[in-house]
């Protein structure tokens, strides 16, 4: 017994280091750094004295921290089901299709999720630039005016739009694939009981589906809350916020501000507030 325990940790080892070192000891070192905070003493530099919790207090009075937190719970509020349900939509009609059309759509929905975020991101930025924007150029053209879609109104919706047209084609495959490992002989006999195409879909491919659905609900939920890279990379094309995500606060608080301490509390925060949201329908799922 000894000895297949040797066997197993040398083969986990690897998984093992890169954990611990990449993983773990970030998470620690963030929330020792997130127990500190700078204070003035006399007239010289800021310095880190341990302040407890002081950090914590702070983020969860802190407006632009609050500010995020609403943005991104209706980005989830509003993204997510949207994304999922043309998921749903379009891993359903591809499953009816057959031969070279199936293969030609398989391949350019799923397209935009191997193009990197940040380049995807830009691509978009360019449509949505004011000057330069195709869209707007089409609306100039028709005389119905402009769009700014960089203006503090529309700006999470543009982000949104990103999101979606990266994640979904993603989302289709996964479904798609949960469609193909239906046994054929379930449509077979339901057809055999009168049962139409639609009742098909609605008694039995759904049905089926709800354990991946709910499994890519869960990631899309946390992929809410690492909103990051649509925002940086739009934030020098037109208006938006600084506190428009929670992550971006974040990054700007460390990187701009280089207050590592307050950051580390808001991650340590961040993290926990996704645990709980997510905790429970991973055990639910788990559990089924």
């Amino acid at each position: 017994m000894r000895q297949h325990r040797k066997t197993a940790l040398l083969f986990l080892a690897p998984f093992l280091t890169v954990f611990v070192a990449f993983y773990l000891a970030p998470v620690c070192y963030a929330i020792y750094l997130s127990l500190f905070i700078r204070r003035r003493v006399g007239i010289g530099p800021a310095k880190e004295v341990f302040g407890g919790l002081a950090n914590y207090f702070r983020a969860v009075q802190d407006a632009d921290f609050l500010n995020g937190l609403k943005n991104m719970f209706m980005f989830g509020v509003v993204q997510v089901p949207i994304m999922l349900g043309l998921a749903v939509a379009l891993a359903l009609l591809l499953d009816q299709s057959r031969g070279l059309f199936m293969k030609v759509c398989r391949t350019v929905f799923f397209m935009p999720y191997g193009i990197p975020t940040a380049i995807g991101a830009l691509i978009w930025g360019y449509l949505y630039s004011p000057n330069l924007s195709p869209f707007n150029q089409i609306l100039s053209a028709l005389h119905r005016g402009t769009i700014d879609f960089l203006s503090p109104a529309l700006v999470l919706f543009s982000i949104a739009n990103i999101v979606t047209w990266t994640w979904t084609g993603y989302n289709m495959i996964t479904l798609f694939a949960a469609l193909q490992n239906i046994p054929k002989e379930l449509y077979e006999a339901a057809r055999v009981d009168g049962a139409t195409q639609w009742d098909i879909v609605r008694s039995i491919k759904i049905p089926l589906l709800m354990p991946t659905l709910k499994l890519l609900f869960i990631f899309s939920v946390i992929g809410t809350s690492q909103l990051f890279t649509e925002a940086f990379v739009l934030r020098p094309l037109g208006y938006v916020a600084d506190n428009i995500t929670p992550n971006l606060y974040l990054y700007l608080t460390a990187a701009r501000d280089a207050n590592y301490s307050y950051a580390g509390a808001l991650a340590v925060l961040l993290a926990l507030l996704i645990f709980v949201i997510s905790g429970p329908f991973l055990r639910r799922i788990g559990s089924q």
